[in-house]
Formats: structure tokens, sequence, C-alpha cells
């Protein structure tokens, strides 16, 4: 019976305590292209990993995945990988899975299961950390880009779009 009386204690503080408290957000990392070769296209993989970090709603999820196949179709000519990819994603991303590449990644899992609008308290510690992430980018001077996650590279106008002030 003990068991059963200390279950239904905590459902029940569960019930009364109202919405969670926003949790940590993680400083955003990008995987590249996940469980996908990154190709000449990793700059595409690191723009939708960027929309992935901090999740939001479905259609914002839908934005950015169809973002990334534009780019990659863009970047390599390939309508067909360009498919593949956007399926992979669109099947594969959701944020009720435990990966590390789920819509909302950021958050620690169960924090963020589902769609929704981020909270002011939030979108506060997205745009801490995005201007933490910001300021690591360095200017390559030979090719015009911009060194991400140490060996990695996005161009000028991918940068711009994370960071609209460099």
């Amino acid at each position: 019976m003990g068991g059963t009386a200390t279950a239904l204690g905590l459902w029940m503080a569960l019930l009364t305590a109202g919405p969670p408290a926003a949790s940590d957000l993680a400083d955003f990392k990008s995987d590249g292209c996940s469980r996908f070769p990154d190709g000449g296209y990793y700059s595409c993989c690191y723009l939708h990993d960027f929309a992935y970090w901090p999740g939001g709603t479905a259609e914002e999820r839908k934005s950015a995945d169809e973002a990334l196949r534009a780019c990659v179709r863009e970047k390599t000519g390939s309508g067909f990988l360009a498919g593949v990819m956007f399926w992979g994603v669109r099947l594969g991303g959701g944020p009720g899975h435990l990966t590390t590449y789920r819509w909302g990644f950021g958050w620690p899992f169960p924090y963020r299961e589902d769609y929704g609008l981020l909270t002011p308290a939030e979108r506060k510690q997205v745009a801490d950390k995005t201007r933490k992430l910001c300021a690591s980018f360095r200017l390559n001077p030979v090719t015009d880009g911009y060194v991400v996650d140490v060996d990695k590279e996005i161009g000028a106008a991918q940068a711009t779009q994370i960071c609209p002030a460099l």
C-alpha cells in the first residue's frame, strides 16, 4: 500500500504544481547532418540544427524542414537528395523522441516533448545563448565564410540568418 500512496501523492503534487518553470537551455551545438553524411551541404544542416535547437511550434518545424530541403537542393542540384533529407527529418525529428536531433533538442528531455510557443523566459534564454554563439563565429578571410564547430564553415549569408549583426 505504501507504494500506491507514494505514487498517488506524487501524482497529486504534479497536478497541483502548475506548469513547470523554464528549464536550462543547453548551449547550441550542431551534429551536422545527424545520421546522414555532411557532404557539401553541411551549412544547410547547421542552420537546420539551429532552428531545431529551441523547438517551438509545428509550423516553425515544418518551415525549418522546408528550408533544409531548399538549401540542399540549391547546394547539390539534387531534388532527390533534398527530398530524402526532408522526409528523414520529417519522420525522425519530432519533439517527443529522446534523441539528440529532435525538435527542441536544446532543452532537457522531456521538458519540451511537444510543440508550442516558447515562453518569454525560454525566448530570453534562446537570445542569450544565440549572442554567445554569434560571438564564437570567426571570419575565414580566405573564403569569407564563418568558422563554426572548430573545423566546419558556413557561408556569410547563412551566418547572418543566425547573427544579423555580422
